[in-house]
């Protein structure tokens, strides 16, 4: 747990990820899988919610037992035992977090985050939403482009696959 809370709030996302597979593949956290089940949801996380994601070989350069084609080929699994669903709702990420903060307060540790109240909660999704016009500026500023839908821009669409 100590790990956990130590690590910003962007790790409620990997939370979604392993209790989904956990319900979705029907298995259980063992003592011969819970690294790679963990190392699975840090992959999909870092390439979903992170601005800079890490590439898979950055990976194997911290990790000097792995290999590039064993994290290609565990993301390729894990993503395929999600059925590719990487969408955390927003009632689910809530839960996460407080689910963390709960636990971190019972091993006597504290998140490293503000508190998420109104004000901030506001602000997060005024930051997001500035963030999706940014993005479509710059595909502006690359030039002109066969189709785009600006349908809903505001409002975020869940991605039924990730292709890496």
């Amino acid at each position: 747990v100590s790990t956990l809370c130590t690590v910003s709030s962007g790790i409620n996302a990997e939370y979604g990820y392993i209790e989904r597979l956990l319900a979705c593949a029907d298995i259980c956290l063992q003592p011969s899988n819970w690294k790679r089940i963990v190392l699975g949801a840090i992959l999909l996380a870092s390439k979903v919610w992170d601005d800079q994601a890490v590439w898979n070989v950055d990976y194997c350069q911290i990790m000097k037992d792995l290999q590039v084609e064993d994290v290609n080929e565990l993301e390729r699994q894990f993503l395929e035992l999600i059925q590719f669903n990487i969408n955390v709702q927003q009632a689910a990420y809530a839960k996460y977090y407080f689910d963390l903060r709960s636990a971190a307060e019972q091993h006597g540790l504290q998140l490293p985050v503000d508190t998420l109240d109104i004000k901030r909660a506001k602000k997060l999704e005024a930051w997001s939403q500035n963030e999706e016009y940014d993005k479509l500026a710059d595909m502006a500023e690359a030039g002109p482009v066969k189709a785009m839908s600006l349908e809903n821009l505001s409002k975020r669409r869940p991605s039924l696959a990730v292709i890496s």
